[in-house]
């Protein structure tokens, strides 16, 4: 087996809990297959545009992360159109969002990032209003935030604050 391919981890679909695909992590060189298709459509240079190679691009991955769970060499779908007719929209968010942990912790390095990145990080979510984030926005930040805290994420964690700073604890 090649290396960087030898495990796998098994996500159930979101659409049918039961059922569990196999994912791997890319090789190099089927990351720049991805980048290279993603890189040939013709898509316009605006806000449209840019969401459609965003979700090419997470197509393209999964096509060739999913894998028979047998034989890991083997792809589940010959090609998007095959996976689209199978899978949800919610399917291939969450495999996408599984597929980007299971590459973070297969390399958990934070090696040569500068002490000033993390800083202008904290200080970027300590600015943040974190009430004027859309759905899509918010459900991003929550999985950042769990996957970073050490306990679990209240109701009414960030986004709440008006109503916990409002309210008084009795001597």
């Amino acid at each position: 087996m090649r290396l960087g391919q030898a495990v796998c981890d098994f996500i159930p679909l979101t659409s049918d809990p039961e059922v569990r695909l196999a994912m791997v992590p890319l090789l190099e060189a089927e990351y720049m297959q991805v980048l290279n298709a993603v890189a040939a459509m013709e898509a316009s240079d605006d806000l449209p545009g840019l969401q459609l190679r965003d979700r090419r691009q997470a197509q393209e991955l999964l096509i060739r992360a999913i894998r028979e769970p047998d034989d890991l060499t083997k792809r589940v779908y010959a090609d998007i159109d095959e996976m689209m007719e199978q899978l949800s929209v919610s399917d291939v968010d969450e495999l996408l969002d599984n597929y980007n942990e299971m590459s973070y912790q297969a390399s958990p390095r934070l090696e040569g990032i500068p002490p000033e990145e993390f800083e202008n990080l904290k200080k970027a979510l300590q600015e943040m209003n974190w009430s004027e984030l859309s759905s899509r926005a918010w459900y991003a930040a929550k999985r950042f935030l769990s996957a970073i805290s050490p306990s679990p994420l209240m109701d009414n964690s960030l986004g709440f604050t008006s109503t916990s700073s409002s309210t008084t604890e009795s001597e």
